[in-house]
This record gives C-alpha cells, structure tokens and sequence, in this order.
C-alpha cells in the first residue's frame, strides 16, 4: 500500500513536471493558437456582446434556423468560454486542486495495474496495455470536437500530443511502484 501512495506522488510530480515544460517553457502549444489584432480591443468587444460568464456557441440555437444556416455557410463559427471576471494564472487553490487531480490520476492508475497483476507481472505489458488505453482517452474526445465542434486541428492534435505523453509518462512511473518485489507470491 505504501508504494501505491509513494507511485501515486510521483506520477503528480511527474504529471507537474511535464506541464511546466511543455506549456510554459516550450512555445509549441503557442504555435497552434491564432493571435488577435488588438487583445484589449478583443476582450472589450466578448465584454459587449456576452451578457455573463460562461461558454457560448455561435451560431447558438436560439439563433433561428435562417441565421443558423446562414452563418455555418458563410461563417462565423466559434465556441468562446468567457471569464468576464478575469482568472489568475494560478493560485493555491488551483495549485491543490491540480495536486489532487494528480494522486487521484496516480492511485487510479496503480488500482488499474495493481488489477493487472492477476495477468501479467511484466513492467512493459502493464505500460503496452494501460498506454493503449491512454491514447484511446487521449484522442477520443480532441478528435470529436475536431469532427462534431468544428474546432480548429492544430490546437486539438497538439492537446493528443501532451495529453498522450503526459499519461504514458505517469503509466511508466506508475507501472515500476505495482510491480510485485522480487520474491512475493505473484
């Protein structure tokens, strides 16, 4: 039990680690956004044209059928998710919601492998099955807002990316704390 806990803080850190790198010292991620003209100017006029808080498609459906149509022929199609009171960056709060998120990702993970121990004691079969499953969580709802949202590719298959090895890296520090010690009964 103890080494599911200590496997489950360093997937967190793992998980942590990988964020930092990839969304904030690389600039990938920032290759696959669009840029506005004027972000000031943009955030006045989501501010003048959406009443609250909250995410938005256009064309909404209580647009009407003629303005739906139209609109989805010749454009604009967007989501928008808007904060009109404006987020921090981070917080504590969403330092420990992230934390949390981690040992709950890391003791899942350890319940799904310590369970495929029954099968398979190998350290690649536990990282074979459990990233086959990742990517499957990692793809299927990017490529359906690809497909059924109309979101932008790039954006979506850069998150498949870093969702991706973000889960197989957690898996492979996951799959060496379930492990059976060498000379237990498994």
């Amino acid at each position: 039990m103890l080494r599911l806990f200590l496997g489950a803080l360093a997937v967190t850190a793992v998980s942590w680690i990988w964020s930092v790198g990839f969304y904030v010292l690389s600039p990938i991620p920032y290759w696959t956004m669009s840029k506005t003209l004027d972000d000031r100017a943009a955030g006045a006029a989501l501010l003048d044209h959406f009443p609250e808080s909250g995410t938005y498609i256009l064309p909404g459906r209580d647009s009407g059928r003629d303005v739906r149509h139209e609109m989805r022929a010749n454009g604009p199609v967007a989501t928008v998710y808007l904060s009109r009171e404006g987020r921090p960056a981070s917080s504590p709060l969403k330092t420990a919601l992230g934390t949390i998120q981690g040992l709950v990702i890391g003791l899942t993970l350890g319940v799904a492998m310590l369970l495929l121990n029954r099968y398979t004691t190998k350290y690649w079969n536990h990282v074979a099955i459990c990233t086959t499953v990742g990517l499957a969580y990692s793809a299927y709802p990017r490529i359906a807002d690809i497909v059924f949202s109309d979101f932008p590719p790039g954006y979506q298959w850069m998150m498949i990316f870093s969702d991706f090895v973000s889960f197989t890296l957690m898996i492979m520090v996951m799959a060496r704390f379930t492990r059976p010690s060498p000379g237990s009964s498994q």
